[in-house]
């Protein structure tokens, strides 16, 4: 499994100049490695009664990219979530019961 670190820098002071009233600053992130990453939104309900899901990926990846989720219930339903299959095209998820809410999937490869 690869890793990157992220370094945080001021896009105000990409130049190094030093006005009497300085700007705000504006953040943004760097990383050292070159990575895809790809996030989405899977909606069920309790009435459709389906209890798996298959999210085809926009992108196409090298290998198997990690695959991390958050569950949303709008009835404050305990459920549980697992990835049953992963592959470089798709991934499948199984919840252990028919519930109001959503699943947010976030894919991720490192290069």
């Amino acid at each position: 499994m690869a890793g990157t670190t992220f370094k945080t820098f001021d896009k105000q002071r990409f130049r190094k100049t030093y006005p009497s009233v300085r700007k705000r600053p504006i953040t943004a992130l760097i990383s050292d490695s070159n990575f895809t990453l790809e996030s989405t939104n899977l909606t069920f309900t309790e009435a459709s009664g389906t209890t798996s899901a298959t999210y085809n990926f926009n992108n196409t990846y090298i290998n198997s990219p990690t695959v991390t989720y958050g569950v949303q219930s709008s009835d404050g339903e305990m459920i549980v979530v697992r990835i049953s299959s992963i592959s470089n095209t798709s991934v499948t998820i199984e919840l252990s019961a028919p519930f109001d809410g959503s699943v947010d999937l976030q894919i991720l490869e490192i290069l």
